[in-house]
């Protein structure tokens, strides 16, 4: 697997001396690549949901999934997820609706569906632009370290995520500029929507209105 992708390789200027990179370098590029990015950022974030849902710590990553699939199978809230759907076309929750069929992400309280709290990580995905693949992830998770240590956000309260402080430190040190870039988009977001925020209370808004709203800027 690649480990680096066009979109995070800086672009020489023409005409600009080129250094030749010896192995050690290289070496130490591809393991911050993949240990402090990769790393550090998903290992963080499947710690804090474990935290977050009071689950027991050890296990491997898809038998955590599992776990919690299996115990949030809600046809109630299943139903209401799926009226999103009858929403007109251009609105947030509609567009959810979409975002999770066009990619076959089950939605809260359907079979196989990661529980409701996790379901914001989705809405950010939606929110923020980014896709799926294993770097749009990483960029979604470090827009979302911006928005959650904002102390401009309505609802900030600076003790609720200091389980990832380092994490939100370390992510700044990272010398990528897509990845700053995220990281800077998540900043300027008014609210913290891992905190109190309610979803439903904009879900017949238009996406684009929600994102002004919000403050999300254009990557």
């Amino acid at each position: 697997m690649r480990i680096v992708t066009d979109a995070f390789i800086h672009k020489a200027q023409p005409g600009a001396a080129v250094r030749e990179r010896s192995l050690s370098d290289e070496a130490r590029s591809k393991l911050w690549l993949a240990f402090g990015l990769q790393g550090f950022l998903a290992a963080a974030y499947i710690d804090y949901f474990g935290t977050l849902l009071r689950l027991p710590k050890g296990d491997w990553y898809w038998k955590l999934y599992d776990t919690l699939r299996e115990r949030y199978e809600e046809p109630d809230l299943a139903q209401r997820f799926q009226r999103l759907a009858t929403l007109p076309e251009g609105t947030f929750g509609h567009e959810f609706w979409k975002y999770c069929q066009e990619r076959g992400i089950p939605m809260p309280g359907h079979p196989h569906a990661l529980p409701v709290h996790s379901a914001v990580h989705d809405f950010v995905h939606l929110l923020s632009g980014y896709g799926v693949s294993i770097w749009e992830e990483m960029l979604t998770t470090t827009f979302s370290l911006g928005f959650m240590f904002n102390p401009k956000a309505r609802n900030y309260d600076p003790a609720r995520h200091k389980i990832v402080i380092p994490v939100r430190m370390l992510a700044r040190l990272i010398p990528i500029p897509r990845l700053q870039r995220a990281l800077d988009r998540g900043s300027a977001v008014t609210v913290d929507l891992f905190g109190d925020w309610d979803p439903w209370k904009v879900m017949e808004m238009p996406l684009e209105d929600v994102r002004r709203m919000y403050n999300i800027q254009a990557e």
